[in-house]
């Protein structure tokens, strides 16, 4: 049985390597005079002579081209758009180190501290910026109802700020030193 089987596998493989190397009609040199002009499609790949096609008119005419060239420029010098990243603790309010020392390393109930300390920057960071945030979304809602903005849209918001406000309750309930 398992000769067979790899007899059959051999001659699969022997059938499919001489398919592949069989030369195709459409794969056929062309001589030079065979071609009418030189702007003419080349015989052998219609299908990439009529790309794009004639319903599918390219807006600015370089737009491939443009979006091409936008993505190697992104790709070699970053995104202008994308925020900065902050790389250490110098960029940070608090003076806790980013990174565990090698004593914390060594100790598991220190790295636990460590690790605590992290999570309460965290929490500490998100309390911050929903005290920072939620009055000027309060604005935005305010703004939004003289504008005459869609009621559920304005709806939407004040879920939004309620959330917030009750995640804030939370974590200062559930982490009454952050609260300070």
């Amino acid at each position: 049985m398992k000769a067979a089987l790899m007899t059959l596998a051999g001659a699969l493989t022997v059938a499919g390597a001489l398919w592949l190397g069989w030369p195709q009609a459409q794969d056929a040199p062309v001589p030079a005079s065979a071609s009418a002009a030189p702007g003419a499609p080349a015989a052998g790949r219609p299908w990439l002579d009529a790309w794009p096609p004639a319903r599918q008119a390219t807006p600015a005419g370089n737009a491939p081209l443009a979006a091409a060239h936008s993505l190697a420029q992104t790709r070699l010098h970053g995104d202008p758009e994308a925020p900065p990243i902050a790389r250490e603790s110098a960029t940070r309010e608090s003076a806790a180190p980013a990174r565990p020392t090698a004593a914390e390393l060594a100790d598991p109930q220190a790295y636990q501290a460590f690790e605590a300390r992290q999570n309460a920057q965290v929490l500490a960071a998100y309390i911050k910026a929903v005290d920072d945030e939620l009055p000027r979304l309060r604005d935005d809602i305010a703004r939004g109802r003289a504008m005459g903005i869609a009621a559920d849209k304005v709806a939407r918001a004040e879920e939004k700020a309620r959330g917030l406000e009750n995640m804030r309750a939370q974590l200062i309930k559930d982490h009454p030193a952050l609260g300070r």
